[in-house]
């Protein structure tokens, strides 16, 4: 379930997030944000007034340099953008082939 959070106060590994929804305690969650992915546990919620509740999250892990990640994977995978070879790996493994069958045969 995706929903919109308003991030209050950040300090080491705890997070503290406005959100319209409850979370129960113990419930993982996943936090999009920019270029990062930050993964963590609901600590407590708390209700701050009608619908809007104040959530403590405590932080298990991030990863940031999302956008990088997924250009790599994108090249290792030959999903080529417009404009570009859709892979030019196979091109250099195929002279490489080719030069070690001239090695092998000399």
């Amino acid at each position: 379930m995706a929903s919109e959070i308003v991030v209050t106060h950040m300090a080491s590994r705890l997070m503290t997030v406005r959100s319209g929804a409850p979370v129960a305690p113990g419930v993982p969650v996943r936090i999009d944000q920019h270029d990062a992915m930050l993964l963590g546990e609901v600590i407590a919620c708390r209700e701050e007034g009608p619908g809007e509740y104040s959530l403590l999250i405590e932080m298990d892990e991030s990863l940031s340099g999302l956008h990088s990640l997924r250009k790599l994977v994108s090249a290792l995978l030959g999903e080529a953008r417009e404009g570009e070879p859709r892979h030019p790996l196979p091109h250099q493994v195929k002279r490489r082939k080719e030069q070690d069958r001239r090695l092998q045969g000399s």
